[in-house]
């Protein structure tokens, strides 16, 4: 990945693929070259407190509170990257 980039992750989303601890997620973050921010969801689990799909059972942490939180710092981000606009949103880069 050489374009900028938001990479979020939950620091509670252990997967039974792996036996790598969560932070395994912000790899993107570290390896990749180019311009990213990492937003690290404190006690988040799978889907992010969200839900992927109508049917989908994927989530493992149904949070409204944490959807709308990550709602409004990805707009923030998508604003502050694409328009140049000031959110308050600060990405410190590696």
């Amino acid at each position: 990945m050489t374009t900028a980039a938001l990479i979020v992750y939950g620091d509670h989303d252990y997967s039974h693929m792996t036996t790598r601890a969560p932070d395994w997620r912000a790899d993107p973050y570290y390896l990749s070259p180019g311009p990213k921010c990492l937003l690290t969801l404190k006690g988040a689990e799978h889907s992010l407190g969200g839900i992927a799909d109508h049917h989908a059972a994927e989530t493992t942490d149904e949070n409204p509170e944490r959807v709308s939180l990550l709602q409004q710092l990805t707009w923030a981000y998508l604003q502050t990257s694409l328009y140049g606009l000031r959110c308050g949103l600060i990405c410190a880069h590696h």
